[in-house]
C-alpha cells in the first residue's frame, strides 16, 4: 500500500474529485490523475474505472484492480448488471493483495442473515480491542491496511460491516436502522468482548456514538469525522439548501407523493444527488425517496448525545463537503456527559482538510493512536492498587 499524502485537484466536480483523492492509498497516482481527465460523468466513471480494473488485474497487481474494481462499483447504481461482477473482484483481488497479511475473516450471525468481519490479532493479552465500522458507503476492506500498525502494537482490531453496508447489504440483504447498538452488540458477544473502543467513519460518525449510548461495553468512542445529522448535511448541498423545512414538513404532513415528486425533480438535475438518492434507499431499505427522506431524520445524535458517558475523541475535517463545520461545534456541545472529549479540527496545513482527512490518513492513525495510549494508561492509573492503603 503506497503513502499518499496529500489532496489533489484530479476533477472539477467536488464530489467525483474526493472520491479520486479516496482511491489513491491503493492506487496508482498517474492513473488516477490521468483518470480524472477523462471522466465527464458517472457512467464515464464507471467505464473508466472498469478498464483499470481490468488492466491491474491482467498484471497481476492485486491491489490497485481492487481498488479500481470497488471505485467503479461505487457509482454504479443498485440494479446495474455489472456491479455484482465488480464487488465480486473487488474482494477476490482485495484477499488476494492481502494474502500474507494477518487478517482473518468470519462472518457474525445477525437478523437471519449476516455481518462479514475482518479481525487483526494482537497476542493473547492486547491492550485494548477496537471495533471498527464504516458508514454510507465504505467497505471494511478499504479501511483494513490502515490498522496493521495497531495490531503490531498490542491493539486487537475487529473491523465489521453492519447492516446497509458492504456485504451485509449487497450478500445478506441486511437494510440499515438507526438502532447500531444492536449490530455492535451481536459483534461484541460473538467475540466474546467485555470492554472495547468503538470507532465509526464518515456516518459511522452518528452510529457509533449512537451505539455507545446504549451499549456499556463500549468504553471509549472515536468519531471520525464528526456527523451529528444526516438531514443538515444535504441542507448543506446546493440543491438542498432551503429544502429541508419544506421536505420534513411534507414528511410531518404525509405527503409523500408530493416529496417524491421534488425529490426526482432534483435527480434529474444531478447526477450525484440521483446517485445519493438511490444508493440511500438501498441502504435503508425504502422503496421511495419519499422513504428515505424519513430515515435520514432518524440519523440524528441530539436525542442520544447526553447518553454518551464514555471517553470520545471527536475529529472533524475544516473543509467537508459533505458534513457542515457546524456540526463539530454542536457535537462538542451536545456531549456534555462524556467522561473525557477530546477534539480536533484537521486543516489543510496537515492536507487532512477533507471529508474523514483523505489525504492523510497516517496523521489519523497516529492521532488515534496516541489518543488511546493515553486512555489506556489513565485506565490502568485509576485502578484500585492492592498496595494501597
Amino acid at each position: 500500500m503506497q503513502t499518499v499524502r496529500g489532496y489533489f485537484e484530479l476533477h472539477h466536480n467536488p464530489s467525483i474529485n474526493y472520491q479520486l483523492n479516496r482511491l489513491l492509498p491503493g492506487a496508482d497516482f498517474a492513473e488516477v490523475e490521468a483518470a480524472g481527465s477523462r471522466i465527464t460523468g458517472l457512467e464515464s466513471w464507471r467505464a473508466v474505472m472498469l478498464e483499470l480494473a481490468t488492466n491491474a488485474e491482467r498484471q497481476s497487481r492485486w491491489l490497485h484492480g481492487s481498488s479500481y474494481y470497488r471505485a467503479a462499483e461505487f457509482y454504479m447504481l443498485p440494479g446495474d448488471p455489472r456491479k455484482a461482477h465488480a464487488n465480486a473482484q473487488f474482494l477476490k483481488l482485495f484477499d488476494a493483495a492481502t494474502a500474507d497479511l494477518p487478517l482473518e475473516r468470519t462472518v457474525v450471525p445477525y437478523a437471519g442473515g449476516a455481518l462479514p468481519a475482518l479481525r487483526m490479532h494482537a497476542g493473547s493479552t492486547p491492550r485494548d480491542i477496537l471495533v471498527v465500522h464504516g458508514g454510507f458507503d465504505s467497505y471494511m476492506e478499504e479501511l483494513a491496511l490502515g490498522y496493521l500498525e495497531f495490531a503490531s502494537e498490542g491493539i486487537e482490531v475487529i473491523l465489521f460491516e453492519g447492516p446497509g453496508q458492504g456485504q451485509a447489504l449487497r450478500r445478506y440483504g441486511l437494510h440499515m436502522h438507526h438502532a447500531w447498538e444492536q449490530p455492535v452488540a451481536a459483534v461484541l458477544d460473538h467475540f466474546a468482548i467485555g470492554a472495547c473502543t468503538l470507532m465509526g467513519w464518515s456516518l459511522g460518525g452518528f452510529l457509533a456514538p449512537r451505539a455507545a449510548a446504549f451499549e456499556p461495553r463500549v468504553k471509549r468512542v472515536i468519531v471520525n469525522d464528526v456527523l451529528a445529522d444526516f438531514m443538515d448535511c444535504f441542507a448543506s448541498t446546493q440543491d438542498g439548501a432551503g429544502m429541508v423545512d419544506a421536505i420534513e414538513q411534507m414528511l410531518a404532513q404525509q405527503r409523500h407523493g408530493e416529496l417524491d415528486a421534488l425529490a426526482e425533480s432534483l435527480m434529474v438535475r444531478d447526477e450525484i444527488v440521483d446517485w445519493v438518492v438511490r444508493h440511500g434507499m438501498s441502504v435503508c431499505g425504502a422503496t421511495s425517496p419519499s422513504g428515505f427522506f424519513a430515515w435520514l431524520t432518524t440519523i440524528r445524535t441530539a436525542p442520544i448525545a447526553a447518553r454518551v458517558t464514555q471517553d470520545v475523541l471527536l475529529m472533524a475535517a475544516s473543509e467537508d463537503h459533505i458534513v457542515p463545520r457546524r456540526q463539530f461545534h454542536q457535537e462538542i456541545a451536545a456531549f456534555a456527559n462524556a467522561s473525557s472529549l477530546t477534539a480536533r479540527l484537521l486543516t489543510a496545513v496537515d492536507s487532512a482538510q477533507s471529508h474523514c482527512h483523505v489525504g492523510n490518513l497516517a496523521l489519523v492513525g497516529r492521532l488515534v493512536r496516541n489518543w488511546l495510549d493515553f486512555q489506556l494508561d489513565l485506565a490502568e492509573e485509576r485502578q484500585p492498587s492492592a498496595c494501597r492503603a
